[in-house]
């Protein structure tokens, strides 16, 4: 991944390249309309580029994440066998019918 300095001056020469390629529409092809999307499609293209490595560095930390949580959970599960619980029976807990509970009562 690029450095702070290295994005700095990507986008201070992404800036002056713009600002030339403006100015060079406005005053010698006299198009701003030209200019203006020649100027953009740089800036498209490096929104794009950090948008990409921006999911990257998300999908590498949920990575990261979800195995810190798998080895929490082996090491926990290897110690307390007995007191792990089935989600089907705490799913089935949850869902008892009104009838079943009256009768109860």
């Amino acid at each position: 991944m690029p450095s702070t300095s290295n994005k700095k001056a990507m986008v201070g020469i992404l800036a002056g390249l713009s600002i030339v390629v403006v100015l060079y529409s406005l005053i010698i092809v006299q198009q701003i309309l030209l200019g203006l999307i020649v100027a953009v499609v740089p800036w498209l293209l490096y929104l794009v580029v950090r948008f990409i490595l921006t999911l990257e560095r998300i999908a590498t930390a949920l990575e990261r994440l979800a195995t810190a949580r798998a080895r929490e959970s082996e090491s926990a599960g290897s110690g307390s066998a007995g007191d792990y619980q089935r989600p089907s029976e705490s799913y089935e807990r949850g869902t008892e019918t009104e009838g079943a509970s009256r009768t109860s009562d």
